[in-house]
This record gives structure tokens, sequence and C-alpha cells, in this order.
């Protein structure tokens, strides 16, 4: 064999022995290594905006209110889009809208970067901010979803969604702490001049992509798509019930990363160092979480272990609430990523899984509208905060989601036996 093959040889040899483990076969799929290596970067340019706007905004207005409000303004025009993003995505290519959807906050990073490190930067750049980069994530977020079925069809699905999770959630862990200690050391902007870098290299992975699987694009007026989309979901009780545990985590206990700005300044005492690491702390429970799911590949009792796995999440962020000591806060919210990221992997699993190809597009768009009514949350939440303080806020909401959590998953019968 030549110097030239050996390479190639190893490669076959390493894709051939992932194949064979169900954890982890997806990664046999040279073409999902792509798309892989793009979640990752674009994941830690989006977890850098994460920590830049909440700090920049916090730093501007000192308002617990306004960083509910901001994060309003990004997720009702998700919200908004949502509907007509499935439909575009049963109609043009998706890694192209891919490409294109990490390119806008690519662009927009460097120009708020730009206003920073000029001084010019006002919280209405922030409000125009969140409106764009809200439009962008409709579109991007499913697009995305859908392309890891497109690239390793049902057979493989569980472990790609898991470990594609996972990548995501390693990113979750390097990005908040680069930007918090960016944000200490250098400045707000160089977070924002960070998140345009990552983005861009999440563009060139995606170049590469090639999806193994194409679907004909369905042709039907937005209208007439959007409507035939809801009343598919309406009709399917599981499917309804997937996309409501969704809605549930989103509006009532996700809204807490927006108070953590608060958290970590006035509660913990932390600093901007600190607040970045307290947002890193799920993202290291993730990777458990992850790999459990992705070793149910092939395996029953998903909806069962969803619907635990939210249960663990939501008291995990009681718990958080209630705390007043950095180490331990930092310690529950490992805990609590375990039971987000095992929640979040298998809830998309078992929705994918149930779609039709037909309808692929518009059910991913409108199972991710829940993100869109995430800004319903952090709006109430930050009022809430204004008035009884954050810790009261979040573990008043956590123990809602808690109980209608509990009523629509573990209780049904029908969602234990998926």
């Amino acid at each position: 064999m030549s110097n030239v093959d050996e390479p190639v040889a190893s490669r076959a040899a390493l894709s051939q022995r992932l194949a064979q483990s169900p954890a982890f076969s997806s990664l046999g799929l040279h073409q999902f290594r792509y798309l892989l290596a793009g979640t990752a970067t674009s994941q830690v340019g989006g977890w850098m905006e994460e920590v830049a706007r909440g700090w920049l905004v916090f730093e501007l207005t000192d308002s617990a209110l306004q960083l509910g409000l901001v994060a309003f303004i990004r997720g009702i025009t998700t919200l908004a889009v949502s509907p007509a993003a499935g439909v575009i995505l049963e109609r043009l290519d998706r890694r192209r809208l891919v490409i294109f959807t990490q390119s806008v906050p690519a662009v927009v990073s460097l120009v708020i970067g730009l206003l920073v490190a000029s001084g010019w930067v006002e919280i209405w750049h922030l409000y125009v901010l969140a409106v764009i980069v809200g439009a962008d994530t409709a579109v991007s977020m499913p697009a995305r979803q859908i392309l890891v079925y497109d690239v390793v069809g049902a057979e493989n699905l569980t472990s790609a969604v898991a470990l594609n999770a996972v990548a995501g959630n390693v990113a979750r862990i390097v990005a908040p702490s680069l930007g918090g200690v960016l944000i200490n050391v250098a400045g707000t902007e160089i977070a924002f001049y960070g998140q345009a870098l990552f983005y861009s290299l999440a563009v060139a992975a995606t170049v590469m992509l090639r999806p193994l699987s194409h679907v004909e694009a369905v042709r039907v007026p937005f209208l007439k798509g959007i409507r035939e989309g809801f009343y598919y979901i309406r009709r399917d009780e599981t499917l309804s019930r997937l996309v409501l545990m969704n809605v549930i985590v989103n509006v009532l206990i996700y809204p807490y990363v927006t108070m953590m700005a608060v958290f970590a300044k006035d509660i913990l005492d932390a600093g901007s160092t600190g607040y970045g690491i307290l947002l890193t702390g799920a993202g290291f429970g993730a990777i458990p979480g992850g790999l459990t799911a992705a070793s149910m590949q092939g395996r029953s009792g998903k909806g069962k272990a969803m619907a635990v796995a939210a249960l663990l999440y939501m008291t995990m962020v009681i718990a958080f609430s209630l705390s007043g000591v950095f180490v331990l806060s930092f310690a529950i919210l490992v805990v609590a990523g375990i039971g987000w990221s095992l929640f979040v992997t298998l809830n998309q699993t078992l929705l994918q899984l149930r779609l039709d190809d037909a309808f692929r597009g518009r059910g991913m768009a409108f199972f991710n509208m829940a993100g869109g009514l995430t800004p319903f949350g952090n709006l109430g939440m930050g009022v809430a905060a204004e008035q009884f303080g954050a810790p009261h806020s979040v573990a008043s909401f956590a123990v809602v989601g808690l109980a209608l959590a509990a009523f629509t998953g573990i209780a049904s019968r029908k969602m234990r036996r998926l």
C-alpha cells in the first residue's frame, strides 16, 4: 500500500468502527462530520452573541427588564417568521439557506462590534440586532436540524441529533467562558468580533457539505402551506404533545438564562468572568446527557426518558434559583445540563422520526416556534424579577413548568410508549 493510500485506508477503517457503535454510528458518515463542524462553530458564535448581548444590555441599562425586553424582541420576531420559514424550507435548497443564514449574523456581529468600539452603541441598536437575528434564527435553526436528517436518514438519526447536540454544548462550554474573559480583558467589542469569525468558519464548513438525500420541493401557496402544516401537527396527538413539551421548556424554564447576568452580578457577586462560567455549567452536563441520548440509538423507551429528563432539568433550575453560593450554583447547572440535553435530543429525534417528508420543513418550523415563544417567558420573568427579584421569579416559573411537563409527558401513556 502506498503512503498516499494509507490515510484513506485509515479513515475508512475509522468510519467502519464508528458505524458499528450505535452511539457513534453517524460519525461513520464523512458528510455528517462536515455538518458537525459547522454546528460546533456556529454554536460558538451563537453563545458568544448570548454573552456579549446580555452583558452589553446590562452595561447600558443595568436593568433586568431590558434583558428580558431585548430577548423578547428577538424571540417575537422568530415567532412571526417561523410559519413562513417552514414553507421556505420545503421550497429552497436547505444547505444554501444555512450558508446564507450563517452569513447574516456574521455581518451583524461585526457591525455591532464596530459600534461598541466607536462608543456609538445605544440600546436601540440591540433592538435592531434582536430583530435581524430573530428572523435569521427562524430559518437557520430548522434548516440545520433538517440537514441532519437529510445527511444521515432515519437509521442513524438518534445518534446524529445527540452528537450534534454534544458538539453544540462543547461550544456552549468554550464560548461563554471565552466571551466572558474577552469582555473582561479586551472589551465587549472583541466578543462581537469573535462571533463574526466563528460564524464565518461555520459558513466554510457548510459549503463543504453535500447531503446524501434530496426531497422534492413542495410547491404550495404560502398561506395554504402554513395552514396545512398547523393542522398536520394538531391532528396528531403525539406530535402535538412533543411540540407542547418543547413550548413548556422554552417559555417557562429556558428564560432563566437571560437572568444569568443578574445572578452573576447581584446574587453571586461573580462579575463578567463568573457570568461566562455560569453559562458553561449546563454545557458541561449536556455532554454526558447527549452521549446518553446517543446510546439510545435503536432502543425503545425514548418517550419516557425524555419526560424524566425534562423533570430533572426543571428541578435543577429551581435548585439553582435558591442557591447563593457560586460553586454550588455551577454544580447544579451541570446536573441541569444533563436533563436539558437528554430532553432536547430525544424531543427533536422523536418528532423527526414521526414527521412525513412532505411536512418536514413545516413541522420543524412549527416545532421551533417554541423558541419564538421564549420572549414571552423572558419578558414575564424580567417583569417578575424587577418586582420580586430574580431568584423568586425563576423558581416560580420553573414550578409551573414542572407541573405542566409532568402532565404532558410522563402522565401520557402514548408518550411513555414512544
